[in-house]
């Protein structure tokens, strides 16, 4: 079974349960090359909006807060020196880490989902063996993705490159022009380079987020038997299932003998079923079955029967019948009713001294011990 398993095709769609135990494992959806591709292009954009704020900023602490002569002048403690400036430097950071941090949030929501397992922050010790170490720095997998790593940066180096080189005629431009259009057209042509830098690393950034998620669903996805297997731990075998409803069903038809009182006849197989069964003149309603059970139970309602001196008439088709289509509580099924008015008529009015009277039970009614149906007769 095994080996069949292994060559299995995996068709079937990952189960919840599945989901959760690779989440608890630490196997989360994400793609680093696209949470690259954020920072880089969140970065940029707040650096095209607001780098001369952040430009002014940081130049201000350094020129002003980490110049000690004003501190010596007033009289300020360094601690508190030390303090104004860091706090000179934390807005701006704050300003513009925050954006970065909100996006990639977002990025992993939407791309894999926020997952957090207290398990995997956890230390693992067994990452300090030295030999496991190097076992993962020369493995495969290291070496595939340093080829990755090295693949990436050669192909958006490339591509700042080419774009450097082909704005050469404009660099060669600025030692002629003034210094303040030099300073602008240099602050253009790093801009425009960055970009071209991100457009590259947007390229990779997706074809790294469908590999990612080609080869997670792959791994998530489960074979036929897998999922057989899962269902069966899950649920239960059918045997076991089978095993409980059994017991369940004689639990409740042992505790349907304590209202054996209500009934007025008990109907039996004779030996292998019995059903108590009550009509109530008032309501008018169809029969009810007040108490069934087989085997032991119904040796149960049949001595709890001679208690009670309740007339126990032996109908096997009828008993069957019953037993098989209403459950404790219930009406009897409609095409039992004649059958069952004929057991009552001679219950009440004859008082069971006369012959039992012959009943016909449909066909579809007709069972025999093990609930399969019959050919039907007359009993």
């Amino acid at each position: 079974m095994a080996d069949d398993d292994e060559g299995e095709e995996k068709t079937q769609e990952p189960s919840a349960k599945r989901q959760e135990e690779a989440i608890e494992q630490g196997q989360v959806l994400t793609s680093r090359d696209l949470m690259v591709l954020v920072v880089l292009a969140t970065g940029g954009i707040q650096l095209m909006m607001n780098g001369k704020y952040y430009f002014d900023e940081l130049v201000g602490v350094f020129r002003q807060d980490l110049l000690f002569s004003e501190p010596i002048m007033r009289d300020l403690p360094l601690q508190t020196a030390l303090s104004n400036a860091f706090s000179g430097v934390m807005i701006p950071f704050l300003m513009f880490a925050v954006p970065i941090s909100i996006m990639l949030i977002a990025t992993q929501y939407f791309f894999g989902g926020l997952h957090f397992v207290i398990g995997n922050a956890a230390p693992k010790f067994e990452k300090l063996d030295p030999m496991s170490g190097l076992g993962r720095i020369f493995g495969m997998n290291s070496v595939m993705e340093a080829l990755k790593s090295l693949l990436k940066i050669g192909l958006i180096g490339a591509a700042g490159v080419w774009y450097v080189v082909d704005q050469i005629p404009i660099i060669v431009q600025m030692n002629v022009i003034s210094f303040e259009k030099s300073l602008i057209a240099t602050g253009a042509l790093i801009v425009k380079t960055f970009m071209v830098l991100v457009a590259g690393a947007a390229v990779v950034a997706f074809v790294d987020a469908f590999y990612q998620w080609r080869t997670f669903r792959d791994k998530m996805m489960m074979t036929r038997q897998e999922a057989k297997d899962e269902y069966k731990q899950a649920e239960g075998s059918p045997e076991v299932r089978a095993k409980i409803r059994q017991m369940q069903r004689e639990s409740a038809e042992r505790g349907s003998v304590v209202n054996l009182s209500d009934a007025q006849v008990v109907v039996t197989n004779p030996t292998h079923f019995a059903v108590a069964l009550r009509y109530d003149f008032e309501d008018g309603t169809a029969p009810k079955v007040v108490a069934k059970g087989s085997d032991m139970v119904a040796e149960q309602i049949r001595e709890k029967a001679r208690e009670l001196d309740l007339p126990v008439l032996s109908y096997p088709l009828l008993a069957r019948a019953i037993y098989f289509t209403s459950a404790i509580g219930q009406e009897i099924h409609t095409e039992l009713y004649r059958a069952v008015a004929t057991v009552l008529s001679y219950v009440f009015q004859a008082g069971t001294e006369a012959p039992q009277p012959e009943i016909e039970v449909p066909e579809s009614m007709q069972f025999d011990t093990s609930g399969r149906k019959l050919e039907g007769r007359n009993v």
